[in-house]
């Protein structure tokens, strides 16, 4: 589920706006509407939790300032539909928390004044996603707006830093809101957060180890407790934390090596591979014979490996793929690649050597990809895993706020640690999503087969992936293994030399292209394709549109319910396809695809083909070939010379590979073979799996295209 404030105000709301309401609910309003809504509630325990995903339209920065630095305003003072800059409020919560797509309750302040509190982005892993009644928050900068009823309001928190959980014992909460002398001792609090460790409810497990840390001066009585709240961010996937709370834990003691285990598997959670090394070396220096390190010590290494080389078992990763198990264990390997300025958008990826047609150019380990396969869904899904997994683990702002957000103007203070919690700004994530995310099948072999059904796609960001630029006729590919992104060339790229990759499938026409990358990514493309289309005439341009609508109005002619095509269909798309080779100039296209035509020529390749036209279907499937931009014979008996197994190598042609340039080798496989002419055959089918193993990312074996 996807919810989304509305652009538009009522326009009663209007006449309101910055000001205090002439009238609010009153206490007794809002408490039986709350409980109303209380006893409708129903949450399924392992159901998806809804998501307000942002308007980018709407955006307003998250506060970077202390709740110290603020003023403290009573909730009487609030103003309609205004972020209240400078100020702040701290309130009680005086109700059990109403779950939606955030968390509604309403709260008291010192005056008694009561009002609605939606809280938005918090994760299960924090207490803030289901506030219990009693405690204390402070709302920095609150944005107080109309709900659209009569006289009812309440304070909006979208970005998950602007609201802080109070400690009990903090000065700044005013002495009406205190709960009065604290009766718990340190050993209580402790004894508390483990009863909530047992009972799985690990986020009030962590408040009451932090209570009973600050209750305490007793240092050994300190390290237990720290170790156990490592122990639970561990569980959480605080990696961050646990890695803290698990080296403050430490006493000098041979005990010491359950201290750096967690360390260890706190770094590796968060793919640090080399400093989880480093602590289970350490955990393992003091307990040699411990089992559970000598494991990690070993998974440790594995990721190390295939750091350094890009050697991956791609069989063992797709055999242990499926639908609830995404997530491969394994290490990215980003050491042929270099991020540099581009000369072309901001920065770009480049070879740091030079990497042959159809080898590895990067192996990428999802930065976020949640297991979201529903397309409803996994946009959403996407940007509450960066919300959430950016406010649990803030170094990994190190990497993601780098990113392009499309221009939506920082503070500067995004991913600083304000009031002891990362600032996170959830339209600067939003628009680095937007901008960086790629959809992903389970994996790109299974989608390659006419059986699978389309239109499953994952969202996930890959970061390094990011850095590329666009290029219509790129010179690397992606596939997927769950949320493993393999990279491989699609032809010679030397040292040196900027690394492209398509950011959607390239459209024929120009025009359409070009308004695709100005609408979703702002820039103009400068690929080879479309900086020598723009030299074509106006008229040309044009002439192609019209010819290809009549194609496309003409492919529809097939005879319904029969494997012929009848010969009126052939001609006329013959005809026009002729018509078409004549708009492509040869001192434009001499080195470039002419997509326009593809079409055209693989309705007469398959059309040929079905009647058992082998020498007509051999001839168009090389010129579909050529087509796409490949160095290819085009003629009736001029293929004598050619080997389709030189397709992939760098020539002065700046070819379009896809998954239709395998499937035509396939075809011509067929050709050939029912020609007699079983050489080409085979060489064509050595090119169809080189080709296979480029789109899929490791798989060979072509014949699972009919599957």
């Amino acid at each position: 589920m996807l919810l989304q404030e509305t652009a538009h105000r009522p326009a009663a709301t209007e006449t309101l706006v910055g000001k205090v309401p002439p009238r609010r609910l009153t206490r007794e309003e809002l408490l039986r509407t709350h409980k109303s809504h209380l006893k409708k509630q129903t949450v399924a325990p392992d159901a998806p939790r809804p998501v307000k995903q942002p308007v980018l339209e709407q955006r307003y920065p998250a506060s970077t300032k202390s709740i110290r630095e603020l003023e403290i305003i009573p909730l009487s003072e609030l103003r309609v539909e205004t972020h209240h800059r400078g100020q702040g409020i701290i309130v009680r919560v005086i109700t059990p928390p109403y779950l939606g797509a955030g968390v509604v309750s309403l709260v008291e302040d010192q005056f008694g004044n009561v009002d609605k509190l939606a809280v938005y982005n918090h994760s299960d892993s924090s207490i803030l996603s289901g506030v219990p009644e009693g405690f204390v928050l402070a709302v920095k900068e609150p944005y107080y707006k109309h709900n659209g009823n009569e006289n009812d309001y309440m304070v909006s928190v979208d970005h998950p830093s602007d609201v802080i959980l109070l400690r009990f014992t903090d000065p700044i909460i005013p002495e009406p809101l205190r709960l009065g002398p604290l009766l718990k001792s340190a050993e209580e609090w402790r004894t508390a957060g483990d009863k909530a460790f047992i009972d799985r409810d690990f986020p009030p497990a962590i408040f009451c180890y932090t209570e009973a840390l600050d209750a305490s001066d007793d240092e050994s009585f300190k390290a237990g407790v720290l170790a156990k709240r490592a122990g639970t961010n561990l569980v959480l996937g605080r990696y961050d934390a646990a890695k803290a709370d698990a080296l403050a834990s430490r006493t000098g003691a041979p005990s010491d090596w359950k201290a750096y285990y967690t360390a260890g598997r706190a770094s590796y959670g968060l793919c640090d591979y080399r400093t989880s090394r480093e602590y289970l070396e350490k955990a393992l220096e003091l307990n040699p014979g411990a089992a559970a390190p000598k494991k990690e010590y070993a998974r440790c290494l594995a990721r190390l490996r295939e750091e350094e080389t890009g050697d991956y078992d791609f069989r063992a990763m797709f055999a242990g793929l499926s639908p609830k198990t995404v997530h491969v264990d394994c290490g990215s390997f980003l050491s042929n690649t270099r991020v540099h300025e581009s000369p072309l958008h901001g920065r770009g990826l480049y070879a740091a050597r030079d990497i042959k047609a159809g080898e590895i150019v990067f192996v990428e380990k999802a930065t976020f990809m949640p297991n979201q396969y529903e397309p409803a869904r996994a946009s959403a899904a996407l940007y509450a895993a960066m919300v959430h997994q950016l406010y649990d683990n803030p170094s990994l702002g190190a990497t993601v706020l780098q990113l392009y957000d499309g221009g939506i103007g920082r503070t500067g203070g995004e991913g600083a640690t304000v009031d002891g919690v990362p600032v996170v700004d959830v339209f600067v994530l939003e628009g680095i999503r937007t901008k960086n995310c790629f959809s992903a099948p389970l994996s790109t072999l299974e989608d390659t087969k006419p059986s699978v059904p389309s239109g499953r796609m994952a969202k996930g960001l890959w970061a390094h992936a990011s850095y590329m630029n666009h290029s219509c006729v790129p010179n690397s590919m992606r596939s997927f293994l769950g949320d493993m992104l393999v990279s491989r060339a699609t032809r010679d790229i030397a040292a040196g030399e900027e690394i492209f990759q398509q950011y959607v499938p390239v459209k024929a026409l120009l025009h359409e292209r070009l308004a695709v990358y100005r609408e979703s990514w702002g820039f103009e493309c400068r690929c080879p394709l479309c900086d020598g289309e723009k030299r074509s005439a106006p008229e040309k341009l044009a002439r192609r549109r019209e010819l290809l609508r009549a194609v496309e109005k003409s492919r529809l002619k097939r005879h319904p319910g029969k494997g012929l095509v009848p010969d009126a269909a052939i001609r006329t798309v013959d005809r026009l396809m002729r018509q078409l080779e004549d708009m492509h100039e040869p001192d434009v296209f001499r080195c470039l695809p002419r997509l326009a035509l593809v079409h055209s020529c693989n309705y007469l390749l398959e059309a040929h083909l079905g009647r058992k036209n082998y020498a007509k279907a051999a001839r168009y499937g090389r010129k579909l070939l050529r087509n796409f931009g490949f160095p290819v014979p085009e003629g009736e008996d001029d293929d004598r010379e050619w080997d389709p197994r030189t397709l992939f190598d760098r020539t002065e042609m700046v070819p379009l590979m896809t998954i239709h340039v395998v499937a035509t080798l396939r075809y011509l496989v067929d050709s050939y073979k029912a020609l007699g002419r079983t050489e080409m055959a085979d060489r064509c089918l050595e090119a169809a799996r080189f080709g296979y193993k480029i789109v899929t990312g490791f798989e060979d074996n072509v014949n699972k295209l009919d599957e």
